[in-house]
């Protein structure tokens, strides 16, 4: 049941970004990015159909972060992968959808909500659409930059390359509103609006949980004494704050390490220090 419901929500997140892509940015030519902004481009000047580039492209970067990181991408990389090559393809040459606005700057901004909707739900499902998910993690590996950074630098560029090709820098600009609002409709489909969430987890294996959440998440814990008051038992219990973007991550780490863990997360109304924000002067 549960794989079925990580299921849908790929195959529904993906078939939303779809629409946005189809119904917005690709008869625009609005990059938001990524490999997508590549293949916007390349659909527009080499007349590539998008689900053709996008699927051969993501084919040799799936295979370097499969080479630098380890085959831990899974089927659902790939599985969101082909699902985002394929719908727009259905959507266009049998559906035969295409844009239904004028208008360049509400484009950019339904674009953006529509790919941002879409792809929260594929993270939703514990899935990934590849491309520079996996650039990201592979330049933080190499660069030390952590794997947001290195998206955004990734992202920026491949916008910025696109208002070159196209010689007009004001697709540079509705390529950056786009980018913007899908992050933001990532977060909300995700999270709501809340920026971090504390995670209190009470288990009897805390140092491989441990251990996983500073490799995997990239983030610091404490370690607590805990001791039942009816049982009297010793428990350890593991505190960390992490983004919003980490939960469903953690959750799967602390039920694939102890099924038996007791986990409460709750949303924080402020954090500052190192992997956050920190106090301005």
């Amino acid at each position: 049941m549960k794989i079925l419901k990580d299921i849908l929500f790929l195959a529904g997140g993906s078939a939303i970004a779809s629409l946005g892509y189809v119904l917005f940015l690709i008869p625009f030519r609005i990059s938001p990015g990524g490999v997508s902004g590549v293949s916007i481009v390349l659909y527009h000047t080499l007349k590539v159909p998008f689900g053709v580039s996008y699927f051969a492209l993501n084919v040799p970067i799936f295979l370097w972060g499969v080479r630098v990181l380890g085959i831990d991408f899974g089927l659902k990389t790939i599985l969101g992968t082909v699902l985002l090559s394929l719908f727009p393809e259905f959507f266009q040459r049998v559906l035969h959808l295409g844009a239904i606005t004028e208008n360049s700057v509400i484009a950019s901004v339904y674009g953006g909500m529509l790919l941002g909707a879409g792809l929260g739900f594929v993270l939703k499902g514990k899935g990934s659409t590849g491309g520079t998910d996996i650039l990201g993690r592979i330049m933080n590996r190499y660069t030390g930059l952590s794997t947001g950074v290195s998206i955004l630098i990734i992202d920026s560029f491949v916008i910025l390359l696109s208002a070159w090709t196209f010689r007009t820098y004001e697709l540079a600009l509705l390529g950056y509103i786009a980018l913007f609002i899908s992050s933001k409709m990532i977060d909300i489909i995700l999270e709501g609006r809340d920026y971090a969430k504390a995670v209190y987890i009470f288990t009897n294996r805390e140092k491989k949980i441990g251990e996983r959440i500073m490799k995997e998440l990239k983030r610091g814990a404490t370690l607590l004494e805990g001791k039942g008051m009816f049982t009297q038992e010793r428990r350890g219990v593991i505190f960390c704050v992490i983004h919003r973007r980490q939960e469903e991550r953690i959750k799967e780490i602390v039920e694939e390490e102890d099924p038996e863990a007791f986990i409460v997360i709750s949303d924080v109304h402020e954090v500052l220090g190192k992997g956050f924000p920190r106090r301005k002067e």
